[in-house]
């Protein structure tokens, strides 16, 4: 099983989608409650934008690993529920498990549709702390910077985000980030 889950998360890691989900499926038939084929199969349905199946195997995963990291941040961005109840779900689990940087993702995706931009840039430094080399994170934690009004880093971040997403797949739309790293480079010239 393990070789299987390795492929697996190699798979989804570069972004084949297809061939993630045939291992998962493959250790499913095997072990039908396996919190890691579950979670990413979960993953994939999210980023296919099939927020029910990817709720369903959340909480699978969920029930063969109470307080997955991974199972509870993706339930939280599968079922976008009441923005405090999701709040609140996931510091119960940060509590349980600090050092889940997906689950400081998740709060602080939660607190940035609300536009609580201190709280959100506050999880999302916290997130990059724990995965300083995701692009998304450092994207995310450049946004908020943004929304701050705190220029010179939330340029600093969105330059890292680009950088890293030279190395591995990013989510974030590539061509926002340039966009939006030139205005602020031409409002505030580096010294």
């Amino acid at each position: 099983m393990a070789a299987l889950l390795d492929s697996a998360h190699t798979a989804y890691g570069t972004g084949d989608l297809a061939h993630a989900r045939a291992r998962y499926l493959e250790v499913l038939a095997s072990e039908p409650d396996n919190p890691d084929a579950l979670t990413g199969l979960g993953a994939i349905a999210l980023q296919e934008g099939r927020r029910t199946p990817a709720r369903q195997f959340f909480q699978r995963a969920l029930l063969a690993r109470p307080l997955d990291p991974v199972a509870v941040a993706g339930l939280s961005r599968a079922e976008r529920p009441d923005p405090i109840q999701a709040e609140s779900r996931l510091k119960d689990s940060l509590a349980a498990q600090p050092e889940a940087a997906g689950t400081q993702l998740a709060l602080g995706d939660t607190f940035a549709t609300q536009q609580r931009w201190a709280e959100a840039q506050q999880a999302y430094f916290q997130a990059h702390g724990l995965a300083p080399d995701n692009p998304d994170i450092a994207y995310n934690l450049a946004v908020a910077l943004d929304h701050l009004g705190q220029r010179r880093p939330a340029a600093s971040f969105y330059r890292q985000a680009l950088r890293l997403a030279e190395r591995q797949p990013a989510r974030f739309p590539r061509h926002l980030c340039e966009t939006r790293l030139h205005a602020l480079q031409a409002q505030d010239p580096p010294p």
